[in-house]
């Protein structure tokens, strides 16, 4: 897929001072079953599926929060950090995923903390109609506001920066068992074949370092043979695709592992 395909002007914005200068805003609110909140701040990110296992395509996710986070949040594959912050209570808001060019449909995923044993809803809003009163894109910013008869459980407003994680290096063979994050993740997995939990979680994110000391003890039986795979696996993986601030390690056929950029160092985020 060509990476330079939706808002392509944006490659250039790494963190620019549009954001300082005139920052994301959003008013709204959501309130269904249980949870209600309101939202203040957005934050958009082009997205594009270089790796091949998004189901978004190419588009936009925006955030609609009740404070302020960094676009790294919203950085990733499939579980972008701010799912972790939203379910450590540290947040609340809309992650929307949506295409500019289709006004009919968006997906939103609630980002409210979850009952115990619950993940966080994703739902799927659509009106061959329209959903929006409007929505305008550029390759900077990114504006729309939510019919009011679109969905009865939230309404909303905003204004947002587009940001990008672009793709810097996409690495197959040798290059790819050499790269860092392929050579992060399995320093990881050895350690967890020793079961040194904390090297491993000096490895990962605090996310991911959270998710490990959660294990639970029947999966802990079968580490090793789990931990065996994924070190003869890291040791040759398919693919890495490196972004600015995440990066993709490739696997078996379906698999990937996944790293986030922390204070420049790369952490295995899975």
């Amino acid at each position: 897929m060509d990476r330079r395909a939706v808002l392509a002007g944006g490659l250039a914005l790494a963190a620019r001072p549009a954001f300082a200068i005139d920052p994301g805003r959003a008013a709204g609110r959501y309130n269904h079953d249980g949870a209600d909140f309101k939202v203040t701040h957005a934050i958009a990110l082009a997205v594009d599926n270089t790796e091949g296992f998004s189901d978004e395509g190419n588009g936009l996710r925006v955030l609609l929060s009740d404070r302020e986070v960094p676009v790294s949040a919203i950085c990733g594959l499939a579980f972008p950090p701010v799912w972790g912050m939203a379910r450590d209570g540290k947040l609340e808001g809309l992650l929307l995923k949506l295409d500019p060019a289709d006004k009919t449909s968006l997906v939103a995923t609630i980002l409210t903390k979850p009952e115990p044993g619950y993940s966080m809803a994703t739902t799927t809003i659509s009106n061959t109609e329209g959903l929006w009163s409007r929505l305008d894109a550029s390759p900077t910013r990114v504006s729309g506001e939510l019919k009011a008869d679109a969905s009865d459980s939230m309404i909303f407003e905003f204004s947002a920066p587009v940001f990008t994680n672009a793709v810097e290096a996409d690495l197959k063979g040798p290059a790819a068992a050499a790269s860092e994050p392929a050579k992060v993740l399995l320093a990881r997995a050895e350690a967890l074949s020793r079961k040194d939990f904390k090297a491993a979680a000096a490895l990962s994110t605090a996310d991911s370092a959270r998710n490990l000391e959660a294990i639970p003890p029947e999966i802990l039986k079968e580490l090793a043979r789990f931990t065996t795979r994924m070190v003869r696996e890291l040791k040759a993986p398919r693919r890495v695709v490196i972004r600015r601030e995440t990066a993709a390690v490739m696997l078996g056929p379906g698999e990937w592992a996944s790293l986030t950029k922390v204070d420049g160092v790369w952490k295995a985020s899975d």
